[in-house]
């Protein structure tokens, strides 16, 4: 069922940015894709496996961002932790720093209590700031999302989103990354912020640390409501 509902979703994220922009060179899209791995035996035996993918494409008028992520953790060969993100996002430029946003987004976390949530929301956004070496912006929206819970429930409902991403050029080769998005409604608030620090090795190799924040306001009985990620990982960047 999962497979099912999720291939006709990346279907469109894949299609709908090529068609608003196909007049544009495919040499302006920015492609970066993170993997990172943490394997121990002995005593313990776990598995910590990540993975995501982002790719820009910033036009004069329309700004296409596609994103998608992958983690799993296996302790002895038993699942503890499965999250599955993938999200796409039009910008349209009406100012120098201003824009209107539709979004569409899609999430699968078991663990913390629904099978797959996905969001559809509209907005403005703003750059806050915009300089060669800091660029921070700012963006509040509304819409709806749809939730299939563990339990077998569903349930459909208006929301709000903000987000703020920071991205702070500290040296020729250190990138300094703040991402902070929360959207929810009746059902519950789900809030994530992603700190990052990248290291450039050369013009296609970075290596990055990062500390992911998940706050979920309502979740199953027994499990926590807070989850904090640690990752080193390599990052390509085409």
């Amino acid at each position: 069922m999962m497979k099912k509902t999720v291939i006709p979703f990346l279907s469109i994220m894949m299609i709908s940015p090529i068609a608003a922009i196909a007049e544009e060179e495919a040499s302006a899209w920015k492609n970066n894709v993170e993997l990172g791995a943490v394997q121990t035996s002995g005593n313990t035996q776990t598995l910590t496996v990540n993975a995501k993918a982002k790719s820009v494409h910033d036009g004069e008028i329309v700004r296409s961002t596609l994103t998608g992520s992958a983690n799993n953790s296996t302790d002895r060969n038993r699942t503890t932790a499965e999250t599955y993100k993938a999200s796409l996002q039009e910008d349209w430029k009406f100012s120098e720093r201003g824009y209107v946003f539709g979004r569409l987004g899609f999430e699968s976390d078991r663990f913390a209590g629904f099978r797959s949530r996905f969001s559809e929301t509209v907005g403005y956004g703003r750059d806050l700031v915009k300089t060669d070496a800091l660029l921070w912006k700012f963006e509040l929206g509304g819409g709806l999302r749809q939730t299939r819970f563990t339990d077998r429930t569903k349930k459909s409902e208006a929301i709000i989103r903000s987000a703020t991403g920071l991205n702070w050029k500290v040296s020729d080769s250190a990138l300094f990354t703040q991402e902070i998005s929360t959207e929810g409604g009746k059902s519950g608030w789900a809030t994530e912020s992603i700190t990052g620090l990248q290291h450039a090795l050369n013009s296609h190799l970075s290596s990055k640390i990062a500390v992911k924040l998940e706050h979920n306001s309502k979740v199953p009985a027994g499990i926590k409501k807070l989850d904090v990620e640690t990752a080193i990982t390599l990052v390509v960047n085409f």
